[in-house]
Protein backbone atom coordinates (compact mmCIF):
# COMPACT_ATOMS: atom_id res chain seq x y z
CA UNK A 1 0.00 0.00 0.00
CA UNK A 2 2.85 2.42 0.79
CA UNK A 3 4.34 1.89 -2.70
CA UNK A 4 1.10 3.20 -4.26
CA UNK A 5 0.90 6.17 -1.89
CA UNK A 6 4.39 7.55 -2.63
CA UNK A 7 3.80 8.19 -6.38
CA UNK A 8 0.47 9.84 -5.55
CA UNK A 9 2.16 12.21 -3.07
CA UNK A 10 4.85 13.05 -5.66
CA UNK A 11 2.17 13.92 -8.25
CA UNK A 12 0.27 16.12 -5.74
CA UNK A 13 3.50 17.93 -4.80
CA UNK A 14 4.29 18.52 -8.49
CA UNK A 15 0.81 19.96 -9.09
CA UNK A 16 1.20 22.41 -6.20
CA UNK A 17 4.65 23.38 -7.50
CA UNK A 18 3.26 24.00 -10.98
CA UNK A 19 0.60 26.37 -9.59
CA UNK A 20 3.13 28.95 -8.44
CA UNK A 21 4.47 31.65 -10.71
CA UNK A 22 4.71 35.35 -11.15
CA UNK A 23 1.71 37.43 -10.22
CA UNK A 24 -0.32 38.85 -13.06
CA UNK A 25 -1.20 42.50 -13.58
CA UNK A 26 -3.55 44.35 -11.22
CA UNK A 27 -7.17 44.23 -12.36
CA UNK A 28 -9.46 47.21 -12.95
CA UNK A 29 -10.89 49.27 -10.08
CA UNK A 30 -14.18 47.85 -8.79
CA UNK A 31 -17.36 49.84 -8.18
CA UNK A 32 -17.66 52.09 -5.12
CA UNK A 33 -18.86 50.10 -2.11
CA UNK A 34 -21.13 51.06 0.73
CA UNK A 35 -19.58 53.46 3.25
CA UNK A 36 -17.91 51.50 6.03
CA UNK A 37 -19.87 51.21 9.25
CA UNK A 38 -22.51 53.57 7.85
CA UNK A 39 -25.13 51.80 9.90
CA UNK A 40 -23.48 51.06 13.20
CA UNK A 41 -26.56 52.11 15.09
CA UNK A 42 -29.07 54.86 15.62
CA UNK A 43 -30.23 56.65 18.73
CA UNK A 44 -32.76 59.24 19.78
CA UNK A 45 -33.96 60.74 23.04
CA UNK A 46 -37.61 60.46 23.96
CA UNK A 47 -38.49 63.24 26.41
CA UNK A 48 -41.56 64.26 28.35
CA UNK A 49 -42.97 60.76 28.69
CA UNK A 50 -45.88 60.62 31.13
CA UNK A 51 -47.35 57.36 32.38
CA UNK A 52 -50.98 57.44 33.52
CA UNK A 53 -53.90 55.16 34.31
CA UNK A 54 -55.79 56.16 31.13
CA UNK A 55 -53.00 54.60 29.04
CA UNK A 56 -52.42 51.66 31.42
CA UNK A 57 -49.08 53.23 32.42
CA UNK A 58 -47.78 52.60 28.90
CA UNK A 59 -46.28 54.93 26.31
CA UNK A 60 -45.91 53.72 22.72
CA UNK A 61 -44.35 55.25 19.62
CA UNK A 62 -43.86 54.15 16.01
CA UNK A 63 -40.29 54.14 14.64
CA UNK A 64 -41.50 56.22 11.68
CA UNK A 65 -42.74 58.92 14.09
CA UNK A 66 -39.26 59.06 15.60
CA UNK A 67 -37.79 59.13 12.07
CA UNK A 68 -35.55 56.11 12.55
CA UNK A 69 -35.38 52.96 10.49
CA UNK A 70 -35.42 49.86 12.68
CA UNK A 71 -35.40 46.44 11.06
CA UNK A 72 -37.22 43.55 12.67
CA UNK A 73 -33.88 41.79 13.18
CA UNK A 74 -32.26 44.80 14.91
CA UNK A 75 -31.72 44.87 18.65
CA UNK A 76 -33.49 47.68 20.47
CA UNK A 77 -32.01 48.99 23.70
CA UNK A 78 -33.87 51.51 25.82
CA UNK A 79 -32.20 53.41 28.64
CA UNK A 80 -33.95 55.57 31.22
CA UNK A 81 -32.32 58.81 32.33
CA UNK A 82 -32.02 57.94 35.97
CA UNK A 83 -30.07 60.83 37.41
CA UNK A 84 -27.69 63.66 36.64
CA UNK A 85 -24.26 63.76 38.26
CA UNK A 86 -21.70 66.53 38.37
CA UNK A 87 -18.35 65.71 36.76
CA UNK A 88 -15.71 68.44 36.56
CA UNK A 89 -18.35 71.13 37.03
CA UNK A 90 -20.59 69.72 34.30
CA UNK A 91 -23.89 67.90 34.83
CA UNK A 92 -23.94 64.55 33.01
CA UNK A 93 -26.86 62.13 32.69
CA UNK A 94 -26.82 58.65 34.19
CA UNK A 95 -28.51 56.06 31.94
CA UNK A 96 -29.89 52.68 33.06
CA UNK A 97 -30.87 49.90 30.67
CA UNK A 98 -34.46 48.65 30.74
CA UNK A 99 -35.87 46.61 32.30
CA UNK A 100 -35.11 48.59 35.44
CA UNK A 101 -36.41 47.53 38.84
CA UNK A 102 -36.78 49.96 41.71
CA UNK A 103 -37.90 49.26 45.25
CA UNK A 104 -40.21 52.09 46.30
CA UNK A 105 -42.25 52.64 49.47
CA UNK A 106 -45.28 50.90 47.94
CA UNK A 107 -43.37 47.81 46.71
CA UNK A 108 -41.50 46.87 43.54
CA UNK A 109 -41.72 49.04 40.42
CA UNK A 110 -40.40 47.94 37.02
CA UNK A 111 -39.82 50.06 33.92
CA UNK A 112 -39.90 47.70 30.94
CA UNK A 113 -40.59 47.71 27.21
CA UNK A 114 -41.73 45.57 24.33
CA UNK A 115 -41.41 46.01 20.59
CA UNK A 116 -42.79 44.99 17.25
CA UNK A 117 -41.40 45.53 13.78
CA UNK A 118 -43.11 48.96 13.57
CA UNK A 119 -43.17 50.34 17.12
CA UNK A 120 -42.23 49.93 20.74
CA UNK A 121 -43.93 50.56 24.09
CA UNK A 122 -42.43 51.49 27.43
CA UNK A 123 -44.55 50.49 30.40
CA UNK A 124 -44.62 50.33 34.16
CA UNK A 125 -45.50 47.25 36.15
CA UNK A 126 -45.61 46.79 39.90
CA UNK A 127 -46.75 44.53 42.69
CA UNK A 128 -49.00 47.34 43.97
CA UNK A 129 -51.65 49.68 42.57
CA UNK A 130 -49.82 52.09 40.24
CA UNK A 131 -52.42 54.78 41.01
CA UNK A 132 -50.70 55.19 44.40
CA UNK A 133 -47.29 55.82 42.82
CA UNK A 134 -45.69 59.25 43.23
CA UNK A 135 -45.51 61.40 40.09
CA UNK A 136 -41.71 61.48 40.37
CA UNK A 137 -41.81 57.97 38.86
CA UNK A 138 -44.49 58.59 36.24
CA UNK A 139 -44.17 62.14 34.90
CA UNK A 140 -41.69 63.83 32.55
CA UNK A 141 -39.45 60.78 32.07
CA UNK A 142 -36.62 60.74 29.51
CA UNK A 143 -35.47 57.66 27.61
CA UNK A 144 -32.65 57.08 25.16
CA UNK A 145 -33.52 54.55 22.46
CA UNK A 146 -30.67 52.81 20.63
CA UNK A 147 -31.20 50.54 17.61
CA UNK A 148 -28.33 48.16 16.86
CA UNK A 149 -28.12 46.24 13.57
CA UNK A 150 -28.40 42.47 13.94
CA UNK A 151 -25.09 41.90 12.15
CA UNK A 152 -23.22 44.23 14.54
CA UNK A 153 -22.37 41.33 16.86
CA UNK A 154 -21.01 39.36 13.91
CA UNK A 155 -18.69 42.22 12.91
CA UNK A 156 -16.97 42.48 16.27
CA UNK A 157 -15.09 39.91 18.27
CA UNK A 158 -15.13 41.82 21.56
CA UNK A 159 -17.92 41.35 24.08
CA UNK A 160 -19.98 44.42 24.89
CA UNK A 161 -21.80 45.15 28.15
CA UNK A 162 -25.05 46.60 26.81
CA UNK A 163 -26.06 47.76 30.29
CA UNK A 164 -23.12 50.21 30.18
CA UNK A 165 -24.43 53.04 28.02
CA UNK A 166 -21.00 54.70 27.76
CA UNK A 167 -19.50 51.48 26.35
CA UNK A 168 -22.37 51.15 23.86
CA UNK A 169 -22.01 54.81 22.83
CA UNK A 170 -18.28 54.36 22.24
CA UNK A 171 -18.59 51.10 20.30
CA UNK A 172 -21.40 52.44 18.09
CA UNK A 173 -19.60 55.76 17.67
CA UNK A 174 -22.68 57.69 18.76
CA UNK A 175 -22.10 61.44 18.75
CA UNK A 176 -24.06 62.88 21.70
CA UNK A 177 -24.38 66.23 19.95
CA UNK A 178 -26.15 64.59 17.00
CA UNK A 179 -28.68 62.46 18.89
CA UNK A 180 -32.11 63.86 17.98
CA UNK A 181 -34.84 64.48 20.53
CA UNK A 182 -38.45 63.39 20.11
CA UNK A 183 -40.93 64.96 22.50
CA UNK A 184 -43.71 62.67 23.70
CA UNK A 185 -47.24 63.70 22.80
Amino acid sequence: MNKKLIPLLVIIAAIFQACSGTQGPIGPQGPQGEPGDAYLGQAFDLTGVNFNANENYTYGIRYADAQINVLESDALLIYIRWDDVEVDGQMLPTWRLLPQTEFVDNGTLVYNFDRTKVDFSIFLSANFNLNTLSSVWTQNQTFRVVAIPADFALRTSEALDYSDYEAVKERLQLDESKIPTVTAL
